[in-house]
């Protein structure tokens, strides 16, 4: 195995991805930046969640948050609202806007990645979904691995998602319990 075309390899191949599959969010002809897709991913999966909870996820400060959200309300996708029972805790939702260019987002990268995976002889897919479980498994070896990687998908939360299936396997339990 020739590591340095390997690593080459996967570097192309996380940028056609990246470029081919998964183009950025676009709202008003300005691209958002990759932590603000992260964050309306979150709300948009987690349905209300708090400013905290958001920070948790995202793995960044409540201030980055803070900032994070202003910028993201000023673009209409975001909007905070105050708890009824507890007025310091502030929830956050998306606007329908908000709602609407992720939700186009996915179908088109849904759409992009069908076309790509159509013109793959079936043996093929099979070999690489299997390799891309394989590379997780090596990759994800404890919790803490698992921790900065899982996409935390909330309600969208697969059990057969291949990040569940190894958090299972390590701790014996789902990553998101039903």
């Amino acid at each position: 195995m020739d590591i340095e075309l390997l690593d080459l390899t996967i570097k192309l191949f996380a940028l056609a991805l990246q470029k081919v599959v998964y183009e950025p969010l676009v709202q008003d002809g300005e691209c958002l930046t990759q932590v603000q897709e992260n964050c309306l991913r979150f709300i948009y999966f987690h349905q209300t969640p708090m400013v905290k909870d958001v920070a948790e996820g995202l793995q960044i400060s409540n201030a980055a948050v803070t900032k994070l959200i202003d910028r993201l309300e000023k673009k209409g996708l975001v909007r905070r609202e105050y708890s009824r029972t507890d007025r310091r805790q502030i929830l956050l939702s998306l606007t329908p806007a908000g709602v609407r260019l992720l939700e186009n987002a996915r179908r088109q990268s849904l759409q992009r990645l069908q076309a790509i995976v159509e013109r793959l002889a079936p043996e093929s897919l099979a070999a690489f979904e299997q390799s891309l479980h394989d590379f997780l498994e090596a990759t994800l070896i404890d919790n803490e691995t698992l921790d900065q990687i899982c996409l935390r998908c909330g309600l969208a939360h697969l059990n057969e998602c291949p990040g569940n299936l190894i958090c299972r396997e390590l701790t014996g339990r789902d990553r998101v319990p039903n």
